[in-house]
């Protein structure tokens, strides 16, 4: 069957998905201004990082298979795009990471608040509870990925409130928030390409064709690999406040 997405999911998803990599340049280029770094240091990242981000949103778009491509194809039929386009850009990154330290230093300046509010983007889920009920995706994806993202994307601005406002408790709620963001995305992506699904269903069922084609794809190979970055870093700058403040601590005298 060939998946039939309603212009305005489309636009939705496009949208949705433009923002996501507007929003966290502008996060980047701010916590640059707040680096301490040289002003050539911070132009290099702002300009690095708007060429990454832009130069993988545009290759997704480039390469998104049209939806008559399904045609003829097996139903547990997987695009290797999506591994390809997941994996190339998060190595990238991670890459980039441990050999810029300009880019450490500007990264430790992005306030923990913002690292999580920004991700109020996932309730964009609700997308494939509406595809759901028009027959596009099938249950075994739609329902957890679709509950999984509106529960997470409405939850973290309340988490990066209280980080914001260094409420008791907000550092465990933050953790077990963004565990429970990664859960979601893994449980997503096995449901979608079928994987999982014999090991929570018992059964063996077709992918979730439509996420593998214009404007779907969007969602699996830009929306995903950037939340798992956001996940990893925001969880990497939990530890580094408790350990300095763990630092800060007195020790009682001998």
């Amino acid at each position: 069957m060939i998946p039939v997405i309603p212009w305005y999911i489309t636009i939705i998803v496009i949208v949705t998905n433009l923002t996501i990599a507007v929003v966290v340049w502008r996060i980047l280029a701010s916590a640059a201004g707040r680096s301490g770094l040289p002003p050539a240091a911070q132009r290099t990242v702002r300009t690095g990082s708007a060429i990454f981000l832009g130069g993988w949103f545009a290759a997704d778009l480039l390469l998104a298979p049209a939806p008559a491509s399904l045609v003829g194809r097996n139903p547990f039929y997987i695009t290797p795009l999506i591994p390809i386009l997941d994996a190339a850009p998060i190595t990238i990154a991670l890459l980039a990471l441990w050999r810029s330290s300009s880019l450490r230093r500007v990264i430790a300046a992005v306030p923990l608040a913002a690292l999580h509010g920004v991700q109020v983007y996932r309730a964009i889920g609700v997308v494939f509870l509406i595809l759901l009920a028009q027959g596009q995706l099938p249950a075994h994806f739609a329902l957890p990925a679709g509950w999984g993202d509106i529960t997470v994307g409405l939850a973290a601005p309340l988490v990066a409130l209280a980080l914001a406002r260094g409420a008791r408790g907000a550092r465990p709620l933050a953790v077990s928030w963004n565990v429970l963001g990664l859960l979601d995305l893994f449980v997503a992506v096995g449901m979608g390409t079928g994987l999982l699904a014999p090991f929570m269903l018992g059964a063996r069922l077709p992918a979730a064709s439509a996420m593998g084609t214009f404007p779907m794809i969007l969602v699996p190979t830009f929306a995903v690999p950037v939340s798992v970055l956001l996940h990893l870093l925001a969880l990497a700058g939990l530890s580094r406040e408790v350990r300095v403040d763990a630092r800060l601590v007195p020790r009682p005298a001998r």
